[in-house]
């Protein structure tokens, strides 16, 4: 039943599947293979969420958060299963980290109110263009934020970690 209320409009889908082969085929991993989960996860929201919730901003940015935090996490797992090296205090300071995790967290604030509160008819023929490589309006609006604005939100959370981890790592 809850199959037939998705949508597998071409540009997700084929996004999804890219998503799966680099997680299947890509060898050697790399801590880049984690953005591959982004589009697998977009997919899977944008066909779930507007089942359960209507289009409100908490619904969307349920969205990007349940987007974000799985794919931080892989990304995380992945950068201590290849011991990937962070950058030191000269090249990437705590105060630049800070805002650009500042300045991402503010890009997917404006990413989840842009998705929120968009109009939810189409009425030209670009729009219906759209319609066909990207689905109805209200999976475009949650797939929109979960790929780009759970990007920013994990970009954000990911500038945030490596400075934890660069303090605890000074601290012994």
């Amino acid at each position: 039943m809850l199959l037939s209320y998705w949508h597998f409009p071409p540009v997700p889908v084929l996004s999804a599947l890219g998503g799966l082969w680099i997680l299947f085929r890509e060898k050697p991993r790399t801590p880049l293979t984690g953005l591959a989960t982004l589009p697998i996860l977009a997919f899977v929201y944008a066909n779930v969420l507007p089942i359960y919730f209507n289009r409100t901003g908490f619904s969307i940015a349920l969205a990007v958060a349940a987007t974000s935090l799985p794919f931080m996490c892989w990304s995380i797992f992945l950068q201590r299963l290849l011991r990937a090296e962070i950058a030191d205090q000269a090249q990437y300071s705590d105060a630049k980290a800070f805002m650009d995790a500042l300045l991402a967290f503010v890009i997917s604030t404006v990413i989840i109110v842009v998705a929120a509160y968009t109009p939810d008819h189409c009425s030209n023929a670009k729009c219906k263009f759209g319609e066909i490589l990207f689905g109805p309006l209200i999976f475009v609006d949650f797939w929109f934020a979960s790929i780009f604005g759970g990007l920013a939100a994990s970009g954000a959370l990911s500038a945030l970690y490596r400075v934890f981890r660069r303090r605890i790592t000074l601290r012994r």
